[in-house]
């Protein structure tokens, strides 16, 4: 398959393949097709691009009201964060 790109878009994709390690943009571009491809895991952000996440926060914002983000909230958070990160720790 071949696809022509702009020579900004080119130029961005090379300089964005060689930083990723990739040793050729055509695997660059594979690979970011395959990630596009595959499901988002549980647990991981539901969306891919800016536009997605906007979208998200935008609902967000019009859900209603949120709750108190007082010091119990924080630390409620806080102990989560920490528990998530023990049990993927240990599971490695």
């Amino acid at each position: 398959m071949t696809i022509t790109l702009p020579d900004e878009l080119r130029e961005t994709l090379e300089r964005d393949a060689a930083a990723g390690g990739f040793g050729s943009v055509n695997e660059y571009v594979a690979s970011l097709v395959t990630e596009s491809l595959e499901p988002i895991p549980a647990g991981q952000p539901a969306f891919r691009t800016r536009e997605e996440l906007e979208k998200l926060l935008d609902a967000g914002m019009a859900s209603g009201v949120a709750g108190t983000m007082d010091a119990a909230f924080w630390a409620k958070l806080k102990a989560r964060i920490q528990e998530r990160s023990a049990r993927r720790t240990s599971a490695s």
